[in-house]
């Protein structure tokens, strides 16, 4: 036998990988391996965490049991998921073979089992520790280790082809995708689907969101809230909407419309109706009106307010004190307006309901909330435009008259209650805080401007929050003149300047756009008229 002729007569083509080097990698938040091209083949085996792997424009989910081999000449780019840390290994490696021929790019490696996986990662650690060694018998160690790391992901693309085209795991998921439509309101799982699939959870993770563009939580929400709008619109109740979608708390379906329409069910019925609806105002009256609308019932306590009255004497009147929800759902309301979460409570199965509180919001923020909700933001801007006009020529009526240092407080004096008032609604703050530009009392600045609306004070704390001008809202006469007859109340900076202002509750009950002009006036004839100077015309 020629030996020199074996390897005419016995030839056997062979394949084997180059290692050229490795290395491990950790990412977090916004870390990235930007867009590059690669001159070797590159492995990529995930640690920890997940990613996305972008290869000539195409992504990939990185995730633990995923492993991926690119050919090279390759775009890559790698980038850590926002809310997780990314910790992986990257490989660079050349195929030989007796042809030339490099590998197919391995962009479809599927899921390895957990013992696979981690058989993989330990070789790849085992390669690591020796790949620094000088002993040929080392290097062959390293050598025969990658070739079986290589060879078990080779193994498993051709496994994974196999598996494609037998199982058709695309049009399976396709399937799925269209029984969604019709199980909107079911509850169902991923792990259930990948069942009926027949694949992986992670693998029908990746092919959902590749189908769907999103990952199943998301596709059902945008689902249910797409049914949801249909039955809003047809006329239907919201906690049945709610239920009937897939949600047994209805908060929560109002929470969750919110966030994908951007709008609460119940603006989202306002903005779609193309006739007059039937409003039921448990607070913001005045706002109300000076947009334009006019509820069909209002409570009777705020249509008695001294500038609304007349305004309001042809809305049907309901009570609010007690409040009545029969009395309310008898005049079947398409829309209910509250000022609290009781009330919400106690009317939202009526008909679609929000609450519009003055306790937390401005007078203007709260109207522009409004002018969102009816479409109305034209006539909002025009009622912010005209009070912004007035109180900038009363400005310039007290240059001279109010100096830098003075400052403001507003008060109410009841026969069981003292309340002191920040720049929300009430009695006429915003007016001097926000409108006329006027300071607040160190006390006042830091525990109520832009904070809350008011505070529940003792007779000890008056001089602590007065300032040298208060504007008292007397509801109890007895109790005032007995403040006003103590030696505490006459040391008042306000009092010895003769710079405390009476205003009547009747006129300063509420703060809205339509009472705030009037209630301005006053204010201003309080602080002139003192001053000895000319009323305001």
């Amino acid at each position: 036998m020629d030996l020199n002729h074996i390897r005419a007569d016995y030839s056997i083509p062979s394949t084997y990988f180059e290692l050229h080097g490795l290395v491990h990698r950790t990412f977090s938040g916004r870390d990235r391996i930007p867009l590059q091209n690669i001159d070797t083949g590159l492995l990529v085996v995930v640690e920890e965490g997940e990613g996305t792997l972008d290869c000539n424009g195409s992504e990939h989910p990185l995730h633990y049991g995923v492993p991926y081999a690119i050919n090279s000449g390759y775009t890559v780019k790698i980038t850590a998921n926002d809310d997780t840390v990314l910790s992986l290994w990257l490989i660079a490696f050349s195929p030989h073979g007796p042809t030339g021929s490099s590998l197919e790019p391995l962009m479809e490696t599927r899921e390895q089992s957990v013992p696979d996986y981690r058989s993989i990662l330990q070789k790849i650690k085992a390669i690591e520790k020796r790949r620094h060694a000088q002993a040929t018998k080392e290097q062959i160690v390293v050598h025969i280790q990658f070739q079986k790391l290589m060879g078990m992901i080779a193994e498993e693309t051709s496994a994974l082809e196999q598996d494609t085209a037998s199982h058709n795991t695309k049009a399976n998921v396709l399937e799925i995708i269209a029984q969604l439509q019709r199980r909107y309101a079911e509850e169902i799982t991923v792990d259930e689907l990948a069942a009926q699939a027949r694949i992986s959870k992670r693998r029908f993770t990746h092919w959902f969101r590749q189908l769907t563009g999103t990952n199943l939580s998301g596709y059902m929400t945008t689902l249910r809230m797409e049914h949801a709008k249909r039955m809003l619109l047809r006329g239907e109740r919201m906690k049945e909407v709610a239920a009937l979608v897939g949600y047994g708390d209805e908060f929560y379906f109002n929470r969750r419309f919110k966030q994908m329409e951007g709008v609460s069910p119940g603006q989202f019925i306002l903005n779609h109706r193309k006739k007059p609806i039937n409003i039921c105002a448990m607070s913001c009256l005045g706002h109300l009106l000076a947009l334009g609308i006019r509820p069909a019932a209002v409570a009777k306590n705020l249509s008695n307010d001294h500038y609304l009255r007349k305004l309001s004497a042809d809305i049907h009147k309901v009570n609010s004190v007690p409040l009545d929800p029969q009395e309310i759902a008898y005049l079947q309301p398409e829309f209910i307006l509250v000022g609290s979460q009781e009330e919400y409570d106690a009317l939202s199965t009526i008909a679609p309901t929000q609450i519009f509180s003055q306790n937390d919001h401005k007078p203007f923020e709260l109207l522009r909330k409004l002018a969102e909700t009816f479409g109305k933001g034209p006539e909002a801007e025009r009622v912010i435009r005209s009070y912004n006009r007035k109180v900038q020529r009363l400005r310039s009526k007290l240059n001279g008259i109010v100096q830098s240092t003075d400052t403001f407080a507003t008060m109410e004096i009841r026969d069981d209650s003292i309340y002191v008032f920040g720049n929300y609604w009430c009695r006429g703050a915003y007016n001097l805080y926000d409108g006329l530009g006027l300071q607040a009392p160190d006390i006042i600045q830091k525990e109520l401007i832009d904070r809350q609306a008011y505070r529940l004070i003792t007779e000890e704390q008056i001089p602590s929050y007065a300032g040298n001008h208060l504007f008292v809202t007397v509801v109890d006469p007895e109790r005032y003149e007995r403040l006003c007859s103590m030696s505490w109340w006459q040391e008042m900076s306000a009092a010895k300047q003769n710079q405390v202002y009476i205003t009547d509750y009747s006129e300063f009950a509420v703060t809205d756009p339509i009472s705030m002009p009037y209630q301005l006036d006053i204010q201003m004839k309080l602080l002139l008229e003192r001053k000895n100077l000319l009323k305001l015309p």
